[in-house]
């Protein structure tokens, strides 16, 4: 069976969705493109470097946030080290956040989606490795921090979001768009 998006919002399958599209002032146009993509080692190196995109993220975060206290968020990172680094930045800036990454134990990511859904911490950043697999259906809050050239891993990302909770409103996602 085949249906679109907006078909399974309006049968209540998923999750209604608000979309924000935040110009990123990161220039990317120096960034080498390999194989499809950007090459991942730049932007990591650009992505980690730059407290004044986070200052921006963070001032997005409040701007199209209603309470920063019910959100249960996910960062879709590009990179092990730009998930670090923004869950540093994060908790830095007093929003309590972790990094969950491939290397992270079975236990360590059980622990992770418990504090998560338990309000302990209010992000989750990672890098593809909740594209898919991973059922978080309170997760009300999705930041695409990296540019994804796939509509199939930006549909899984988006995914992650779209399952229905009770108490739950709708997602809202923040798309951090390059120029």
């Amino acid at each position: 069976a085949e249906m679109r998006l907006s078909e399974a919002i309006d049968k209540k399958l998923l999750s209604p969705f608000q979309y924000f599209a935040v110009s990123d002032s990161v220039d990317l146009s120096k960034l080498k493109w390999t194989r499809g993509g950007y090459d991942k080692n730049e932007l990591q190196n650009v992505y980690t470097s730059n407290d004044i995109r986070v200052s921006g993220i963070i001032s997005s975060l409040y701007k199209y946030i209603t309470d920063i206290d019910e959100v249960v968020g996910l960062g879709f990172c590009v990179s092990v080290e730009h998930a670090k680094y923004m869950a540093d930045r994060f908790n830095s800036r007093g929003i309590p956040s972790i990094a969950v990454l491939g290397e992270s134990s079975s236990e360590e990511r059980n622990n992770a989606k418990r504090r998560l859904i338990s309000g302990e911490v209010k992000f989750i950043f990672t890098v593809d490795l909740y594209n898919e697999g991973v059922d978080i259906p309170e997760v009300n809050t999705v930041l695409f921090l990296r540019p994804t050239e796939s509509l199939t891993v930006f549909l899984q990302q988006l995914g992650r979001g779209l399952r229905l909770c009770e108490g739950k409103e709708c997602l809202t996602v923040l798309d951090f768009v390059g120029q």
